[in-house]
């Protein structure tokens, strides 16, 4: 009550709330549509002299995308005819410049006694540095899967629960094609789920050393898996957060030939091929 008595009273309180905590305030009259009025700073947002802009609804009108003004309209007949639905909306604008200017936009109608709509009250806010972000994010993360589902290793990811079990968060292509071990088989689940209580515990005790090293550790283990029974080189890499171990990278390469020939050529170094003497 004490703030809408000194917004009353003094113009000020409200030119400070709009300008400094939002990018834009709107007030549209319904019962004549043409008619809405734009605060500055929107216009200043979008790279306007807001003293060129007339309180027109067609001045915005003629600078958003297509397609997301029919999607205002859209939640602007909703929310008319259902209060609880909300006028809730990410938009485009195009810049003065040619750039394009992602805004919140939302809204509020105002009814008279009978539950008509006769005014929109409504705030914008730019949330281009949000979605420049959300971009970044998305091209690393398509980079990400590119270089983990591209690899010809094998790849796993791992998380670190609290009481120092582990769940299998994901694997690669290249796992799954070598190991026969589907996404969704090893989604969520421990290595004694997944491997039998004897196996998983040996492999548990590999990822606890890397927790423990805090540090990548490198090792050769021997695994009976869906493909075949098989010799991985294994490397695990633990992430760190709050100086806590969340996660661990594991990256296998099958070295099962290579440790035949290494048994072959000791073999023939050893033993005379033709009495198999020493």
């Amino acid at each position: 009550n004490e703030l809408y008595t000194l917004i009353n009273n003094d113009t000020s309180i409200f030119e400070f709330i709009q300008s400094g905590s939002l990018d834009g305030i709107w007030y549209w009259d319904i019962e004549n549509p043409e008619m809405e009025w734009m605060s500055p700073k929107f216009w200043e947002t979008l790279g306007y002299n807001p003293e060129e802009k007339k309180h027109l609804a067609r001045e915005w009108q003629d600078i958003i995308f297509q397609e997301d003004l029919n999607l205002l309209i859209a939640n602007f007949e909703k929310h008319c005819a259902d209060p609880h639905h909300p006028y809730d909306q990410i938009v485009r604008y195009r810049h003065k410049n040619g750039s394009t200017i992602w805004i919140r936009c939302r809204g509020l109608a105002i009814r008279d006694t009978n539950g008509k709509v006769i005014r929109m009250l409504g705030a914008h806010s730019d949330i281009i540095d949000l979605k420049e972000t959300e971009n970044e994010l998305s091209r690393l993360t398509k980079e990400y899967e590119k270089v983990f589902n591209g690899t010809q290793d094998s790849m796993f990811l791992i998380k670190v629960l609290d009481n120092g079990e582990f769940r299998y968060v994901r694997n690669n292509l290249a796992h799954q094609n070598k190991t026969g071990i589907l996404l969704e088989q090893i989604m969520d689940e421990s290595p004694q789920e997944l491997l039998g209580k004897e196996m998983g515990e040996i492999v548990s005790e590999n990822y606890q050393q890397c927790v423990l090293a805090r540090k990548s550790v490198v090792y050769e283990e021997e695994l009976t898996l869906p493909s075949a029974t098989r010799i991985w080189l294994t490397t695990l890499t633990p992430i760190l957060k709050n100086d806590n171990v969340t996660h661990i990278v594991g990256s296998a390469t099958d070295i099962t030939e290579r440790k035949k020939l290494e048994i072959e050529l000791k073999k023939q170094a050893n033993y005379d091929q033709l009495t198999g003497l020493p």
